[in-house]
């Protein structure tokens, strides 16, 4: 469902706003916070499992949010779920990975699925899309079991940055 707002919101909105949207959108602090790693204290620990209802419900519209976003746009969207589900909980890098591919996947699955029948699809960019999804859905996870967290955590953030820099330079530019 959430994929099919943000599949909605691209549809809806004018070409030139998406391109003013996007940089904002696009957020440099989740490549940040995926660098850093979650450290926290006896004390934290204590007062977060008080507020683990609030922090669940919390999650969840974040989860929400980053859903719609990665229907309408998406680049970044597997950066700001991870730094989101990395930042939350108690789940290795490997683990994380593993949730955001689950949760964007059914999102952009139904996002598709929207733009497959409510708009024109060229389908010849489908074809090395889809190749590069599949090469990538397969090479991804040897790639995250096989390459310390922390480094993989820094390509990870240059990476989003630089594509951060990188839209907001063609969208202001």
């Amino acid at each position: 469902v959430v994929g099919a707002v943000g599949a909605a919101l691209l549809l809806s909105t004018p070409a030139g706003g998406f391109e003013k949207l996007v940089p904002v959108l696009l957020p440099a602090m989740a490549s940040l916070a995926i660098m850093l790693p979650r450290q926290a204290s006896a004390e934290a620990k204590v007062a977060n499992h008080r507020r683990y209802s609030v922090g669940q419900l919390l999650e969840a519209a974040a989860i929400f949010l980053i859903c719609i976003y990665g229907g309408y746009f998406g680049a970044a969207s597997g950066v700001l779920l991870l730094a989101l589900l990395l930042r939350t909980g108690h789940m290795t890098l490997a683990d994380a990975n593993a949730a955001k591919n689950v949760i964007l996947g059914i999102a952009n699955t139904v996002a598709a699925l929207a733009f497959t029948f409510l708009s024109r699809v060229h389908w010849l960019a489908v074809v090395p899309l889809g190749i590069g999804r599949l090469v990538g859905s397969a090479l991804g996870p040897v790639v995250v079991r096989h390459t310390p967290a922390g480094a993989l955590r820094v390509i990870i953030a240059v990476a989003g940055l630089a594509l951060a820099v990188r839209l907001g330079i063609d969208a202001y530019g």
